[in-house]
């Protein structure tokens, strides 16, 4: 209703005479439509997208009103739940069904997840057939060669347009947030408004299903903590309304979404204490900037005061972070102390297929996601140190980077040991970057994701796996979870995690 008032001049009626008595009352069934008489500058592709969300759940009739001087600027808008029996506008009807058809179908998601599952496979046997025809002489078999680069070129396309499919705007998400704003603001006692960017970026229908949470907490927590009270805000010479700016946008094949405002930001020091306070940093530590706006992700941690229905449960960012990042996703702050912070947001566009680097670790393969990779480089002896209680480092361009041994972490035996045979894999997690030791580069390739949960138990440093060209199964490296499950060797000892 309040998309459709902003079209133009709108007069809403609710139709309630067929509200029975209370005692008849049965709540599975709507018995309330309503009448929307709208005039404006109006078409019917603006007055269809207000019911973009709601259009398969309701009866809709859109009629021209004829009555009237202009009639090109007055339409009548009918809606109703599915349980409602509105009287029927065969003519009317029959031009809005006109255009759905020729603008949509509807299709059960079941057969769409099929169709993507198909695909993957045909990907993966597409991967087969080029592994197979590596060995070729171009000479003998140019043409089947020429063949299978079109079939690689067709699957590739094939993918993408399934892909699309499956895509929806993150407008549904991001309508909800005006309301979260509006009503936690008014709670305690701010003046805040929303600015909403990039409504119309697609993503994935499962990463939009499970990014309604972590976005929601992440704006309660700007709303909380981020913006000012008017008397602060004045004392500092801001505008007495806070402004916080949600936006997304695509990025190197992710999508990114952004919830910057412009308020005190993290106040580093008082951060600090707290988290000593509550045992979960040593007393003697000593972080750096960004480690210290991290610690808002560790569990157990609030700078609240109080417990409210707000904020000071202690649960909140951690679980923000950790949902991410089983998306494949990362988060990021970006901190500037008295004039606001940044979060950013960083998801794969799907979660079905990724574009992964090919590794070798003795006999075995495994993939890494291709987004997560700085480079790659031979270490030279002089340029890996050994640091007590921290394992080894290699200084890279000045930065000292943890090294991870995958052999040691999966217990691979006849892996190369010498390092200035090795390779390493620069990768960066949501926090930090460190160095995957491997024995070779095999490879970039597009690779299908497949559960291990369905089938078998979560492997802690695993993602999923794949099936490679040459038949095999291969891991696919989760990079967050390496870094703790090589805790000893990579992390800092100052950082005390919470039971």
């Amino acid at each position: 209703m309040r998309e459709l008032s902003r079209l133009g001049k709108a007069e809403i009626i609710a139709n309630t005479n067929r509200i029975p008595p209370i005692d008849e009352f049965d709540a599975t069934q709507s018995k309330i439509s309503w009448t929307v008489n709208i005039s404006g500058n109006l078409t019917d592709a603006a007055l269809w997208e207000a019911f973009e969300f709601v259009r398969d759940i309701s009866d809709i009739r859109i009629v021209q009103n004829t009555k009237t001087p202009d009639a090109s600027l007055l339409a009548t808008v009918q809606t109703a739940a599915h349980t409602e029996q509105v009287p029927k506008n065969p003519v009317a009807e029959e031009a809005a069904h006109k255009t759905a058809i020729a603008t949509s179908i509807r299709v059960d998601l079941e057969k769409v997840d099929r169709l993507v599952n198909m695909v993957g496979e045909l990907v993966i046997t597409e991967a087969m057939l080029r592994s197979q025809a590596r060995n070729l002489s171009e000479d003998k078999f140019s043409g089947l060669l020429r063949g299978i680069d079109e079939l690689s070129h067709h699957t590739r396309e094939l993918q993408e347009a399934v892909m699309a499919v499956r895509m929806q705007p993150v407008k549904s998400i991001f309508s909800r947030m005006p309301r979260i704003v509006r009503d936690t603001s008014a709670q305690l006692g701010k003046d805040i408004q929303l600015i909403l960017s990039g409504e119309n970026t697609e993503v994935d229908k499962t990463v939009i299903e499970q990014l309604g949470d972590p976005l929601t907490h992440m704006i309660r927590n700007s709303v909380d903590h981020g913006i000012e009270s008017p008397d602060q805000r004045a004392w500092n010479d801001k505008p007495l309304q806070g402004t916080i700016h949600l936006s997304a946008y695509h990025r190197s094949g992710r999508i990114i979404i952004e919830i910057k405002d412009d308020g005190a930001g993290i106040n580093r020091e008082k951060v600090l204490a707290k988290a000593r306070e509550k045992g979960l940093v040593a007393a003697d530590a000593q972080l750096s900037e960004e480690e210290i706006d991290h610690i808002i992700f560790l569990p157990g941690f609030s700078t609240a005061e109080k417990v409210t229905s707000v904020s000071g449960r202690g649960v909140g960012m951690d679980v923000v972070r950790r949902n991410i990042e089983s998306l494949g996703g990362t988060v990021r702050i970006t901190n500037n102390p008295g004039k606001g912070s940044i979060f950013t947001i960083s998801l794969p566009l799907t979660l079905a297929i990724l574009d992964g680097m090919i590794v070798r670790v003795g006999a075995e393969n495994y993939i890494i996601p291709i987004t997560s990779i700085i480079e790659t480089m031979r270490p030279k002896a002089s340029q890996v140190h050994h640091v007590e209680e921290r394992g080894d480092v290699i200084n890279v361009r000045g930065d000292f980077i943890p090294l991870i041994y995958l052999n040691k972490v999966f217990n691979i035996q006849n892996a190369e040991k010498d390092l200035d045979k090795a390779l390493i894999v620069l990768v960066e997690s949501s926090t930090s970057r460190m160095g995957l030791v491997v024995d070779e580069l095999i490879g970039q390739q597009q690779v299908v994701i497949k559960s291990l949960e369905s089938n078998a138990d979560p492997v802690k440093g695993i993602s999923g796996a794949t099936i490679l060209g040459d038949g095999k199964v291969s891991l696919i490296l989760e990079i967050n979870e390496l870094k703790i499950l090589c805790q000893s060797q990579t992390a800092k000892l100052t950082i005390v995690k919470a039971a």
